[in-house]
């Protein structure tokens, strides 16, 4: 599943091509979302009928969707000067879901996250296929293992409470350093 903005520069015709390598029958691609690239979609969903393309749907309908996958997925490469600063919010949405996250390495994903995604080997569509291949042909007591852990991760160490926390220890932090240059 991908859930998310359907335009090419986010990597979504990276997705596509990579989906045609995966051969096998019951692997199903599912897209949610809108963009620029829904024509090409359209084109690719009459041309494989394991593609559906679901539109904008309600965030409920998303979350639900996001649960009850074998795999989520963010095609969006690390190819782009905009992603050097990018962490998109979709990371901690689909690590909340409890499955597993196959993704690229964007320069903005701290490395505390590379346990609990699985990376991409590089921009090829056939290593996005065997990515998505391999976790979907894992054995599902694993593959759910790898899910949990991602959940665990998100909800313990990202929640609202700690995030917080943080940006009150920085704002302390920034205090204390003005103060004291102010005394010199």
């Amino acid at each position: 599943l991908y859930t998310g903005s359907m335009n090419v520069k986010y990597g979504i015709l990276s997705l596509l091509e990579a989906f045609a390598h995966i051969s096998d029958p019951n692997i199903r691609l599912l897209l949610c979302g809108l963009g620029d690239a829904e024509p090409i979609i359209h084109r690719y969903c009459g041309a494989d009928s394991r593609i559906s393309f679901l539109g904008k749907v309600s965030h409920e309908k998303v979350l639900s969707l996001q649960s009850k996958v074998t795999v989520l997925v963010n095609p969006r490469q690390n190819n782009e000067e905009f992603t050097k600063y990018s962490f998109p919010s979709k990371t901690m949405e689909y690590l909340a879901s409890g499955v597993p996250v196959v993704a690229y390495k964007l320069d903005g994903i701290p490395d505390e996250y590379d346990e609990y995604l699985n990376y991409v080997a590089d921009n090829s569509p056939e290593s996005l296929a065997n990515k998505l291949t391999e976790i979907c042909n894992m054995d599902e007591e694993d593959r759910m293992e790898m899910g949990k852990r991602g959940a665990e991760f998100v909800l313990k160490n990202k929640n609202a409470e700690v995030q917080t926390r943080r940006i009150l220890e920085f704002i302390q932090q920034l205090k204390r350093t003005m103060s004291s240059s102010w005394l010199h």
